[in-house]
């Protein structure tokens, strides 16, 4: 079964995506910040990351940057409410797909599931 790890601060944003995921029968984890979700990361397998963008300690960008620095970089879902310039910069750091705030639960299934089927293309691109 698939593991998705979810960084976001938001408790609110953090809870609707790990219970619409988790009633679609995908494994979750969560984190609320980037560190602790580097921490998760290291510690588990995860396939796809679904990361906010605004986060107090380690921002999104940053998160998306190191974690596209490991042999094998899970597939990275950037969310924001704060407009589309930001999920464009997140996409040129590496995010595969991004979403906007206030995230819509039938988006987000078809991200993960497109982020999940791309994953082995990502690994391709990145080894190129």
């Amino acid at each position: 079964m698939p593991k998705i790890l979810i960084v976001d601060d938001n408790e609110t944003d953090l809870l609707l995506m790990q219970s619409v995921l988790a009633r679609a029968g995908y494994s979750t984890d969560v984190a609320v910040t980037g560190e602790d979700a580097l921490r998760r990361y290291l510690d588990d397998s995860v396939d796809v990351v679904i990361t906010d963008l605004q986060m107090p300690d380690v921002h999104g960008f940053e998160l998306i940057t190191i974690l596209r620095e490991f042999a094998q970089p899970p597939a990275v879902i950037a969310v924001s409410g704060t407009g589309p310039f930001q999920l464009h910069m997140a996409e040129q750091l590496g995010a595969r797909l991004t979403l906007s705030k206030p995230l819509d639960p039938v988006l987000l299934l078809d991200a993960v599931k497109r982020a999940l089927e791309d994953k082995d293309d990502i690994h391709v691109l990145k080894s190129g």
